[in-house]
């Protein structure tokens, strides 16, 4: 059974005629009326009544499997409806992976709401995930997308599209001496305990410490990592240590924290979009081809940098 077959019996039993039927398709009388014939032999049943001085009208058995032929119909259609907006990127589900600090900075929310714009059928899960987690997963498929810091090298599987560089911060008690500065030194830091959360390795900020410790002439004291940026910005609160932070950490707004810039050292890390090489999901392509527009947007309402507020 074809489903050329099945729109065929539909348009006769719908006009009860066969001329009117073939105009509707686009065919010639004859190539409707054996089409039909082909079906009924199929079947091995009469679906119509015909004589040339009535009209077409259904047989018992044609009234019967006409529901049925119009749901097998239909759903083809649907079928290939999904099909073709899957193609597009329209449907699916994407998991997407993020670090606190992009969520913070409103990179994550901003970029997922974009895309659910243009793909609204589309299932997207958010999962927050530090750095190298994400890029195992990416890489094995457990997640489509990431929102990470940037690192040095890649498993050759990832590929990664750079959002932003962010400024990098010290938090610190809002009662230290150094508080009351627009900014710190490097050497102001000297024998400070040092907060990193445990991932920092990885995402380049126990580099950063180290790169404060040599600008100030000092060995840095490394606390033991903590969980993530949220514990270490509450234990700078507490006043057991300093952090380093990216400028969004700010939106915390844990009471009794202050954030400074160090002068004369340059300290940034980037936030980038990684996902595989060989991508074939047209889903996660579309949200990838979003990229363009919101670095664009992101460049066109940039303001210049401010030392947040203390909290």
């Amino acid at each position: 059974m074809e489903l050329h077959q099945l729109r065929c019996f539909e348009m006769v039993a719908e006009e009860l005629h066969f001329a009117r039927a073939a105009d509707r398709l686009g065919m010639t009388q004859s190539a409707v009326s054996r089409t039909v014939m082909a079906l009924e032999a199929l079947l091995g049943a009469r679906l119509f009544n015909r004589s040339k001085r009535s009209s077409v009208t259904l047989t018992t058995t044609g009234a019967l499997f006409l529901p049925e032929a119009r749901l097998i119909l239909r759903q083809a259609e649907r079928g290939e409806m999904v099909g073709r907006r899957a193609g597009r990127g329209e449907l699916g589900r994407i998991e997407i992976g993020y670090v606190a600090s992009a969520a913070l900075a409103g990179t994550v929310s901003d970029f997922v709401r974009r895309y659910r714009v243009v793909a609204p059928g589309v299932d997207v899960h958010l999962r927050e995930l530090e750095t190298p987690r994400q890029i195992e997963d990416i890489a094995t498929g457990r997640l489509d997308l990431g929102f990470i810091r940037a690192r040095k090298q890649y498993p050759v599987e990832i590929k990664v599209f750079r959002l932003s560089r962010d400024p990098l911060l010290i938090a610190l008690p809002a009662g230290h001496p150094l508080a009351r500065q627009e900014a710190v030194t490097p050497a102001d830091l000297a024998g400070i305990p040092l907060l990193v959360p445990h991932f920092g390795e990885e995402a380049g900020f126990l580099t950063r410490i180290q790169e404060l410790g040599r600008a100030g002439g000092f060995n840095p004291v490394i606390m033991e990592p903590v969980r993530n940026f949220l514990t270490v910005i509450t234990t700078v609160a507490a006043g057991l240590g300093f952090g380093l932070v990216p400028v969004s950490v700010g939106n915390l707004r844990i009471p009794g924290t202050v954030l400074r810039p160090v002068r004369g050292l340059d300290l940034s890390s980037d936030l980038v979009l990684a996902s595989r090489h060989a991508e074939a999901s047209p889903a996660v392509r579309q949200f990838i081809a979003l990229l363009g527009q919101f670095k664009r947007d992101r460049l066109r309402f940039a303001q210049p940098s401010e030392p947040p507020p203390a909290h």
